[in-house]
């Protein structure tokens, strides 16, 4: 019977990727690594250091405008001695999500865009992000997300999430899985 089952998985010939994510906020300080690039961050009061496979040196400064609008700019030495500058933005009413974020390697004189919607609702989160070539203006391909929150605890929260990428002829790519674990120790206001 259990042979029977996976009969439709195996048609499909899934391959899928496992990476996982921890994030640790202590009092507005974060610390935290994920293994899509092996990205390590450090920061705190909206300031954030990065490193990863990909890039060599980032850093990042994100604030709040007008309560529920998010924007954020950042600069990264890659580990091919490029230099990008980054813009991003995001807002969410009612668990609806709308972000961009554009990045212009200074080096290649090359800009890139990413425009995403995502939605929460009760734990279960998803998310579509489109990946485009802007000096070019070509499509380069479609991630979706989609994950469920569980808070184990007030302090503790832990996020089995999956991705499917797209590629820009809409042929799905390897999907990729993971867990993601946050912590909270302390508070993160400033009263």
């Amino acid at each position: 019977m259990a042979l029977l089952l996976m009969a439709p998985v195996s048609a499909y010939a899934l391959s899928v990727g496992v990476e996982h994510d921890v994030s640790i906020d202590a009092g507005g300080a974060t610390i935290g690594y994920d293994q899509d690039g092996s990205e390590f961050s450090i920061g705190t009061g909206g300031i954030s250091f990065s490193n990863s496979s990909t890039v060599d040196f980032g850093v990042e400064y994100s604030t709040s405008l007008l309560g529920n609008l998010e924007s954020s700019v950042s600069y990264d030495y890659t580990t091919d001695s490029d230099h990008v500058l980054g813009l991003g933005t995001s807002v969410e009413y009612f668990g609806i999500g709308l972000d961009a974020d554009f990045g212009w390697n200074v080096s290649d004189s090359e800009v890139t865009g990413e425009i995403g919607t995502g939605y929460s609702l009760f734990g279960v989160d998803g998310s579509a992000t489109t990946n485009w070539d802007i000096d070019d203006f070509s499509y380069e391909g479609l991630d979706i997300d989609a994950g469920y929150t569980w808070a184990v605890t007030d302090t503790f929260s832990v996020r089995p999430n999956v991705t499917v990428p797209f590629d820009e002829d809409f042929t799905r790519g390897d999907l990729t899985a993971g867990i993601s674990i946050s912590l909270s120790f302390g508070s993160s206001s400033t009263e």
